[in-house]
């Protein structure tokens, strides 16, 4: 029997990957921060912080909200979207979309994500900090960039909730199959944003594209091990961009 691929932490695999470069690493927080030696001197590589992408980039990708304003400027497939304090605003928004998912503004992954079909389950839900959105069942995309050129491109297909912790099955893309347009779009927001290294995810329904979400600091492990389709040593591509750039 055929045994699937073992999936490492992401501060794991760019680890590994410094051994194999012989750079040296030593970790300074196990499983988050290492040091590694290069010409230059010491240097420090954080899984969760890519200096490949400056503080203001990040900090926009990072805020949901932001990046809905910045991808409407630049007349980008967006998903509806507002934020607000007051229930009845709140209870129109609804109205207007039917679903709308209800999730922090500045939230990782899916955690505290919220489906609000009714007004009466919207009078439970928090609306400070949060950010509310239309909801639109379809087929995910992830688009992974590196310095301007898409190195890995994966369907996501979860289960039948964005509220809890999904089963996840990732399916990784050969190079021949990526949609053009999808590819050129992924570099131009990465481009507008000043994101040298970012995942751009597409929620693609029976309208099309829509940008879902931007993800400055993406994990690694399911590019190294998907769930079928070809492998991408990510850490290894990232590692030596980091270098290169230092």
């Amino acid at each position: 029997m055929i045994q699937p691929p073992v999936k490492l932490s992401t501060a794991r695999l760019l680890f590994n990957c410094a051994e194999s470069l012989s750079l040296k690493p030593n970790w300074l927080v196990k499983n988050g921060v290492f040091v590694i030696q290069t010409s230059e001197g010491e240097r420090y590589i954080n899984r969760g912080v890519s200096s490949l992408n400056s503080p203001i980039s990040t900090g926009l990708a990072r805020n949901k909200y932001q990046t809905r304003l910045i991808l409407q400027r630049h007349e980008l497939p967006n998903i509806p979207f507002m934020r607000t304090r007051i229930l009845d605003e709140a209870a129109e928004f609804l109205k207007e979309h039917g679903s709308i998912i209800v999730k922090p503004n500045k939230g990782e992954g899916s955690k505290n994500i919220t489906i609000v079909r009714s007004a009466s389950q919207l009078n439970s839900v928090p609306l400070t900090g949060m950010i509310l959105e239309k909801y639109a069942p379809g087929k995910e995309m992830r688009f992974l960039v590196l310095s301007g050129d898409v190195i890995a491109v994966h369907e996501s297909r979860y289960g039948e909730s964005v509220q809890h912790d999904r089963s996840l099955e990732r399916i990784s893309y050969p190079s021949v199959s990526w949609d053009p347009k999808l590819v050129a779009m992924s570099k131009q927001i990465c481009s507008i944003f000043g994101l040298g290294f970012a995942a751009i995810d597409f929620l693609i329904d029976e309208t099309g594209p829509k940008v879902l979400e931007i993800n400055s600091s993406p994990g690694f492990k399911w590019f190294h091990a998907p769930t079928s389709g070809p492998e991408v040593d990510v850490a290894q591509l990232f590692l030596t961009e980091t270098l290169r750039t230092l």
